[in-house]
């Protein structure tokens, strides 16, 4: 071990942080100026190692500050770091570090780090070899002068002290000091041994006439002793039986105490019942009238759609009925009407066959009639015209007027075969969009059985979820009643914990919780988050434990039941300011778990006894708080084993019944009433806490499946409308389409109409066409032939011709005509009867067949029908709840009753049991008080033993045969024998025998006396040798060394030391 490193600040010269270090382990040298701070370095060695600056005053303190310049320097301090390696410090540690730092008003002494006494630093640096008899580890400057030109005898003075002979000096004069002592002591010894000695001489001469009166004085105590043996034994028997009687109502008393308990539970259960009864019927009756509404409700609904159903029916088999004789009479009218088309298909060619006809022939004849006319003109141009150029010109006239009308007709007949071919043209689109209406009504109807089935089924669907929620909402109001239900019997709970409790402490309890609420409601930054998550509330919170235990546990804790258990004394304290802050109200005591430390215990190993801290269930880091508060504690059986142990053991124990033995030998008990058991109502509560979670769950399923299912009807109800709106367009469309296809019908119709003047009109302007033809080809015959008067022969012969062919045409024409007429009669007939009649009556049916009044008729049908097969499901499944509700009405109703007559036997059990405790509590005072006074009696007998002294040997059999009137008869021989004693001296065989034993036990302690003057006296010798021994080898050593040193010196030179001694 060496010094390693020396760190000054403050000290003396040494202002700032002054670090030296890189010391060697062997020899180490320091150098420097004068005033460069030698000398106070080593005084800062001094300062730390040496006993010279242990004890110091004030002003001796502000000398070692370091003063100067500046500011004023407060502290100094010295540190000195030890090299350890070779563990001469005890130490782990391979560097020591020894601080000490002074100031005004203090003086410290740190080791690696930490604070340290003096004695402490003083008994390290002996264990390291620092002895205080040894000063000379630090040898200061000049030393070894004075050493050089010093005395002998300083040097012999001073080889004792290198020695350390001075340890032996100080014991050798304790020794000295115990052996004067000692000495004085053996005398004192002897004088009153020599005064006994005499003492017991006189007393020798008396003790002759006291045996005889010991004789009958040892006959009196003997009989007296058995006498009051006699009373012991006869107050111990009457004890016992008090005690048998005792036990037995006590044990009568706690047997009416567990059925009283039984009894009170019964009670609290059946109370319990009837509330839950109560609850239940309460949502009963409600769902009940709620059903009951909703049946009546279901049953109008149900009515009505009957009604309703019935008349549709009877419109639907109406309307089917009109609708199939309407087909019947479709299809007979579509077999007229195509008997009708078919004939008038045949009619109608030959009648525009024979209209052809008719009108070639008309035109013939009227060509014929003109071209007769003309020849027979042509006699007359001969007086008309003047000469053939005149007539020529008049002809060409003609020609040209003849060639306009041949243009305007050939136009009008252009026009009129545009007009009917677009005509026709409209009459083929009209027909081509007739049947794409035919399809789009089709398609649209289709459409309209699909919607309406849909809308059928969505409707059906929705009143089913519409159910659901109904039975989800009661679900929802039973499960809440029977929260409440659950919130009122904790609050009659929580109102008995506090009954039984300290006010003050409910009041603090109240005030921490209401401390927490402000704290958990002013938490959006998480600022208190550790003060909420390090609460862990009241102590009868975190532990539980079985039902036989609870007396004993409850009475040990006392109020500490209520205590609050936090993570940190930090906590306790912001909580604590927050209640003073908020000047709240009551008691408040926290157990903070970093503050709480309790080593575990050895418990004893009886069968007769439990560790309290063994029959509770807690969490592992509440065990230092549930050992402080239950680990000192045992249970047992009885009080006799409690008294035992509580006293062997030095802790404390309870019995089950609550009886306490203190480890002082303090006793507390008395009645419990188990009945008022803050621990089995806080069970009670976490019972109704975990029922409450598992409702509130359940409530919460409930709404969330409520959630959905509302959820899913708001999305039925929208497809639902979806549905309707586009059934509603299906069926306008559908109008529309109807209402467009009779406008196209009509139309065709129309433009058929329209035709028939047009066709006339054209063939009319075919025939006029041919007629003006045929006359500009006369007049263009005529040109350039020669202005005749008369006909010529060839024209006489076609006049003739003309004649025949115009009889003939005239006979055709009126056969052709009459043929023609028949014709136009019949085919007028028939196509009025398909026009106004057949046509019209086909549209009709045709409109009758596809109205869709029928289809919605039999949708809302379909859909009333579900929806009164909906009804009635509902109203099957509401009668079937009703009865079941019914049913749990009467065995409500039966329940109840028969809770009430339980209870009513129970309250009279109840009565007869409170009534039988308190006969037992009565007798058991009467035996206590009995007990009280043969304890008395027996302590007094006892006491009256113990006063008789010590007894002969044969005093406890001698005369146990005896009566006690014999006994009685020999007392007071006894007596009147003592009585001639009466001035002997009655303490001169105790003076005697304790001048005996004070003579022996004088003896022995100056025998003792002389062992240890003896003892001294080799310790004395012992020290005196091994000071001579201590001396040599000190001697041995500096002689050495100083003939070491002196060859090193005088290398031509021997020396050594020699020690005188007193013979010269």
């Amino acid at each position: 071990m060496f010094i390693k490193e020396v760190n000054i600040t403050g000290f003396r010269s040494y202002r700032e942080a002054t670090i030296v270090d890189h010391f060697s382990p062997k020899h180490n040298v320091i150098v420097g100026r004068n005033g460069s701070g030698k000398s106070n370095f080593f005084f800062a060695i001094q300062f730390v190692l040496s006993d010279e600056f242990s004890h110091l005053r004030l002003e001796q303190r502000q000398g070692l500050l370091h003063e100067g310049t500046g500011p004023r320097v407060m502290s100094a301090k010295v540190e000195i770091v030890f090299d350890n390696t070779d563990n001469r410090i005890p130490s782990e540690a391979n560097e020591v570090r020894l601080v000490r730092q002074i100031g005004a008003k203090k003086d410290q002494y740190f080791l690696d780090g930490k604070t340290i006494t003096r004695s402490d630093v003083v008994n390290l640096m002996e264990s390291a070899g620092f002895s205080r008899s040894n000063q000379y580890y630090i040898v200061k400057q000049g030393k070894i002068n004075e050493l050089a030109t010093s005395p002998d005898s300083y040097r012999l003075k001073l080889l004792r002290e290198i020695a350390g002979t001075r340890v032996y000096d100080e014991r050798k004069d304790e020794s000295l000091q115990i052996l004067r002592d000692t000495e004085g002591k053996r005398e004192k010894i002897e004088g009153l041994l020599k005064y006994i000695e005499d003492r017991l001489k006189t007393l020798e001469e008396e003790k002759e006439e006291l045996k005889e009166y010991q004789k009958w004085d040892k006959m009196k105590r003997s009989l007296e002793y058995t006498m009051y043996d006699h009373e012991l034994r006869d107050t111990r028997k009457k004890l016992d039986k008090l005690a048998e009687q005792r036990e037995e109502i006590s044990s009568k008393q706690s047997q009416c105490a567990g059925e009283l308990v039984v009894a009170q539970n019964t009670v609290n259960r059946v109370t319990a019942q009837q509330r839950k009864l109560d609850a239940r019927f309460k949502g009963l009756k409600e769902e009940r009238e709620t059903l009951s509404a909703e049946q009546t409700e279901r049953f109008q609904r149900k009515t009505q759609l009957e009604l309703d159903i019935k008349d549709l029916k009877e419109e639907v088999v109406r309307e089917r009925t009109g609708r199939d004789n309407a087909e019947n009479d479709l299809d007979q009218l579509k077999s007229d009407i195509s008997e009708k088309e078919e004939r008038l298909g045949e009619v109608v060619p030959r009648y525009n066959n024979l209209q052809q006809e008719e009108s070639k022939t008309l035109t013939d004849l009227r060509i014929r009639e003109q071209r007769c006319k003309e020849l027979y003109a042509k006699q007359g141009h001969k007086d008309q015209f003047r000469n053939e150029e005149e007539r020529d010109k008049w002809l060409n006239k003609e020609i040209r007027f003849f060639e306009r009308q041949l243009g305007e007709t050939r136009d009008q007949i252009d026009g009129l075969a545009r007009e009917l071919a677009t005509e026709e043209a409209s009459d083929n689109d009209a027909k081509s969009k007739a049947v794409e209406m035919q399809q789009a009504i089709q398609e649209n109807t289709k459409k309209m059985d699909d919607c309406s089935a849909a809308h059928s089924k969505l409707k059906k669907e929705r009143e089913e979820m519409n159910a659901h929620r109904q039975d989800l909402y009661r679900q929802e109001q039973t499960a809440q009643q029977n929260i409440n239900a659950v919130n009122e019997e904790l609050y009659q709970n929580d109102c008995r914990i506090r009954e039984l409790s300290s006010k003050p402490l409910m009041k603090g309890y109240d005030s921490v919780h209401r401390v927490l609420d402000h704290f958990r409601n002013n938490n959006d930054d998480g600022r208190h988050n550790a003060v909420l998550d390090g609460y862990h509330g009241c102590m009868i919170e975190n532990f539980t434990c079985d039902n036989i235990y609870f007396q004993a546990v409850e009475v040990t804790a006392g109020n500490r039941l209520f205590y609050h258990v936090v993570a940190t004394d930090r906590i306790a304290t912001k909580l604590l300011k927050e209640i003073n802050n908020q000047r709240l109200p009551g008691e408040v005591n926290f157990m903070p778990l970093n503050r709480i430390s309790e080593r575990e215990r050895r418990y004893p190993e009886n069968p007769d006894v439990r560790p309290m801290i063994q029959v509770i269930k807690y969490e592992p880091e509440m065990a230092n708080v549930m050992r402080q508060v239950y680990g000192r504690t045992l249970i047992v059986r009885n009080m006799e084993t409690g008294t035992k142990l509580a006293k062997a053991e030095n802790i404390d124990c309870v019995t089950l019944e609550g009886d306490q033995i203190g480890r002082r030998g303090t006793l507390t008990g008395g009645y419990q009433d188990v009945k008022r058991s803050r621990l089995e109502l806080q069970q009670h509560r976490l019972q109704m806490e975990e029922q409450k979670a598992e409702l509130n769950e359940k409530l919460a399923e409930i709404r969330r499946q409520l959630t959905q299912v509302e959820g899913r009807v708001q999305a039925k109800t929208t497809e639902y409308n979806e549905l309707d709106a586009q059934l509603n367009q299906a069926k306008f469309t559908h109008q529309q389409i109807t209402e467009r296809k009779r406008d196209e019908a009509q139309r065709i119709n129309q433009n058929a109409r329209n035709r028939e003047p047009k066709k006339a009109q054209l063939l009319q302007l075919e025939s006029r066409l041919r007629e003006i033809e045929a006359r500009k080809e006369n007049y263009q015959k005529q040109l350039n032939t020669p202005l005749l008067s008369q006909l010529s022969a060839e024209e006489q012969d076609e006049v003739a011709a003309i004649q025949t062919e115009i009889k003939e045409l005239k006979k055709k024409l009126d056969r052709v005509t009459k043929e023609r007429a028949t014709l136009e009669v019949e085919k007028n007939k028939l196509d009025n009867q398909l026009q106004t009649n057949l046509l019209r009556k086909r549209e009709s049916l045709q409109a009758k067949i596809q109205d869709i009044t029928i289809e919605e008729k039999r949708h809302t049908l379909e859909t009333q029908q579900s929806e009164l097969q909906t009804v009635n499901q509902r109203l099957n499944e509401i009668g079937k709840r009703l009865a079941e509700v019914e049913e749990d009405c009467t065995e409500y109703d039966e329940e109840k009753e028969k809770l009430m007559r339980e209870l009513e036997d129970v309250q009279e059990q109840q009565k007869d049991l409170e009534t039988q405790v308190s006969e037992f509590s009565k007798q058991s005072d009467a035996i206590v008080t009995k007990q009280s006074i043969l304890l008395a009696k027996r302590e007094e007998s006892m006491k009256k033993v113990r006063e008789l002294g010590s007894l002969p040997a044969d005093a406890f059999d001698k005369f146990q045969n005896l009566s006690l009137k014999q006994l009685g008869k020999k007392l007071n021989e006894c007596l009147n024998e003592l009585k001639k004693y009466e001035n002997v001296n009655k303490k001169a065989l105790d003076q005697f025998v304790s001048a005996s034993e004070q003579k022996e036990d004088l003896t022995k302690r100056k025998d003792e006396q002389d062992r240890n003057h003896k003892a001294i006296m080799d310790l004395i010798n012992v020290l005196d040798h091994r000071k001579y021994e201590a001396i040599q080898l000190t001697f041995k050593q500096v002689s050495k060394n100083f003939e070491d040193v002196f060859k090193k010196l005088v290398p031509d030179g021997h020396a050594r030391l020699i020690m005188q001694t007193g013979d010269g």
